[in-house]
């Protein structure tokens, strides 16, 4: 096995600079899709049995 090598653990400031990232892009695809299903106006449409 000499293709596994012991990696040294990353730092405490790489770690918690991939966490924020990772939050931050979660949080923009999120709003992302919220905005388009705003825009394509799904949630803007009558009750069905309103005119019966």
């Amino acid at each position: 096995m000499s293709g596994l090598k012991n990696k040294a653990p990353d730092s405490r400031g790489k770690l918690i600079r991939s966490f924020i990232l990772r939050t931050l892009l979660y949080s923009i695809v999120l709003l992302g899709l919220i905005y388009l299903y705003e825009y394509c106006g799904l949630g803007s449409t009558g009750f069905i049995y309103n005119e019966f």
